[in-house]
């Protein structure tokens, strides 16, 4: 459908309805993704998963000094790693490797709070307000994406 300007210019009525659109608001943001999910393979959803579970786990364990684990916890490194591999090889044969993006950004996150933390230690207050704003910047993009779960957020 077109329509006339004040100038008298066509233009497309749906080209500026869809210029305008605002992005969602998060509670539609979320059960989007929930629909989102529903409608992928079990093999999918099963993958995502465990490779968010296993990354999880890899994280808690790799910044801890090597002298202080045990050697059920190396053992745990590195099935979290074979865990990590194997749920990936089935989300890039299925082409949904986008789907560990969050990940990826609750990662980036954890290590920004923990580098804050050390940061805060040191008194340097200005290199913890960049590490602050590396953390606001993730919580936005997984708040849009629904999966402040990935962070302990509430949903």
């Amino acid at each position: 459908m077109a329509t006339t300007d004040l100038i008298g210019a066509q233009t497309r009525a749906d080209h500026a309805v869809a210029a305008a659109t605002a992005p969602l608001p998060p509670k539609a943001a979320e059960a989007l993704a929930r629909l989102e999910t529903a409608f992928l393979p079990l093999d999918v959803v099963r993958a995502v998963t465990q490779y968010e579970m296993a990354a999880f786990r890899y994280d808690q364990l790799i910044v801890r000094p090597a002298s202080s684990l045990s050697p059920a916890e190396f053992d745990a490194i590195r099935l979290s790693q074979e865990t990590m591999t194997r749920a990936f090889m089935v989300l890039a044969e299925a082409g949904q490797t986008s789907l560990l993006a969050p990940l990826e950004v609750a990662t980036s996150y954890r290590y920004a709070a923990a580098h804050c933390q050390e940061l805060a230690k040191a008194a340097d207050f200005d290199g913890c307000l960049a590490a602050q704003d590396e953390m606001r910047m993730c919580r936005c993009q997984l708040e849009q994406a629904g999966r402040l779960d990935l962070i302990g957020g509430a949903s």
